[in-house]
């Protein structure tokens, strides 16, 4: 199950608490063992300041022959044993019952001797060595209990040290491994965004709306996100793309009607002639009659053919399509609207041109849309002049339209394929150079325009030469990456 970055973000709080945890409960026992430590040291301390103070009353009595000095002694001993009973618990817990019973039993046994040498002074000179030597017990113990302690605790502090470090530096590995796990890992899904948006970008949006949705997380809800969005923006453009043809049409349909008249008026005449000299013609004469119709007749059908492929709406279909002939069959539509608006054609298509693989009713909408921009450029008419040449430098088509209009100025230039930028006022909407920049972008090409006021406009389109790949359907092509 795929993670969300929440849920990711709690697992790395939540491991990070508990090893935080794990390090307060190390310092925690750390601090406690030591306290205790410390706390027998004090009481060690104190008994064997004690014991010391026994010493020195066993020293006047033996030395200087302080008969007071025995009482003191004993006193001083059974303070002693009460002190090291009343923290028999703590003495046996930390230092063991063996050297509690030990310290027990010695400290009974100096003050026992004493109390017989108080009662029998004759016999202190006999006992003097043997009671020295228990004094000597008893000093030489606290001594090694209190180098011991200290040594314990040295050795818990630095372990105590030590576990830190360790505990430490796995929580700081355990971080960095964390961090670069996760972040690979959004990272990664990041980067599946970055197509989808440049696509977006380029108005590929068919891709977009296809794309696989990661499993459902923040990263799969913002790609699922963009992928409806691009959903609606496809259909949008088909929209938009329908109505610009329209607009489109509608600006040909004067020069359309001139076209269809000349064809019609001479139907007209040859069928009145037709008429009036049937019985003076031959056989032969009637079927070249017949003929000049019918021809002027496909001559209107294959005009209707091609305003009707221009205007219906249909899904993209790439194929393999000769440049000259795009050309020449996006001009046959405005051919007549350049001959009302006085605008002379200068046509220049190089021979060998490789084909395009291109969607031909979309490459010769945004033809018209030049044709039609460049000829409203030129309202006391001008040259129109298309060249279709080959990239030296690239394995591209190169397709110029150039007027010699009144141009466009150099502050407005760089807005010039914005949505709804228009230089023709309530006359134009503004959309015909932004669709046709998206048709180009979605072909992989690119649309670029040069202009200097009162020296006309060029608009030039690079198209790739490329063809389907083998094995590939056209449905394949048109949702390969």
């Amino acid at each position: 199950m795929m993670l969300t970055i929440r849920q990711r973000t709690i697992i790395a709080a939540i491991s990070q608490a508990v090893l935080i945890c794990i390090i307060c409960a190390v310092v925690y026992l750390s601090f406690r063992t030591i306290i205790s430590k410390l706390r027998t040291i004090e009481i060690i301390d104190d008994l064997n300041i004690a014991v010391l103070e026994m010493r020195k009353a066993e020293k006047n009595y033996f030395l200087y022959k302080d008969a007071g000095a025995i009482a003191e002694l004993i006193v001083l001993g059974q303070e002693e044993l009460q002190g090291i009973q009343e923290e028999k618990s703590y003495i046996s817990s930390n230092l063991g019952q063996k050297t509690y019973n030990d310290l027990e039993t010695k400290i009974k046994q100096y003050v026992e001797m004493a109390n017989f040498i108080k009662g029998n002074p004759k016999v202190a000179p006999d006992l003097e060595s043997r009671f020295r030597d228990l004094g000597h017990q008893l000093t030489t113990l606290f001594a090694l209990l209190l180098k011991q302690e200290r040594k314990n605790v040295n050795h818990i502090i630095m372990l105590g040290v030590v576990t830190l470090i360790v505990v430490l530096g796995l929580l700081l590995l355990f971080q960095l491994v964390l961090w670069r796990y996760f972040s690979r890992l959004i990272i990664q899904e990041l980067a599946t965004m970055e197509p989808l948006i440049a696509k977006v970008s380029e108005g590929r949006f068919h891709e977009v709306a296809v794309a696989p949705i990661p499993p459902h997380n923040e990263i799969g809800i913002a790609i699922k996100a963009i992928s409806d969005m691009a959903r609606e923006l496809e259909k949008r453009e088909g929209q938009l793309l329908q109505s610009e043809k329209l607009a489109s049409l509608g600006v040909l349909i004067s020069g359309v009607v001139h076209e269809l008249g000349n064809p019609l008026n001479n139907i007209s005449l040859m069928a009145q002639t037709y008429l009036s000299l049937y019985d003076m013609l031959g056989d032969e004469e009637k079927k070249n009659f017949m003929g000049d119709i019918l021809n002027q007749s496909e001559r209107i059908r294959k005009i209707m053919h091609n305003l009707l492929d221009f205007s219906r709406q249909k899904k993209q279909e790439l194929e393999e399509h000769d440049p000259g002939k795009l050309v020449d069959t996006s001009l046959s539509l405005v051919i007549n609207h350049m001959k009302l608006a006085n605008v002379e054609l200068h046509k220049t298509i190089a021979p060998d041109l490789p084909r395009l693989y291109v969607d031909a009713p979309q490459i010769e909408q945004v033809l018209i849309n030049l044709y039609v921009n460049a000829i409203q450029a030129m309202p006391e008419g001008g040259d129109l002049y298309v060249e279709v040449d080959r990239d030296p430098d690239r394995d591209a088509v190169i397709i110029r339209v150039r007027d010699t209009g009144h141009g466009i100025p150099q502050d407005i230039l760089p807005n010039i394929f914005d949505p709804f930028f228009s230089t023709k006022g309530t006359k134009g909407t503004g959309l015909g150079l932004s669709v046709s920049y998206g048709i180009i972008r979605q072909h992989d090409g690119e649309i670029t325009v040069e202009s200097q006021e009162g020296q006309g406009t060029t608009f030039t389109i690079r198209l790739p030469c490329r063809g389907k790949q083998e094995g590939e359907t056209d449905g394949q092509r048109n949702h390969r990456d």
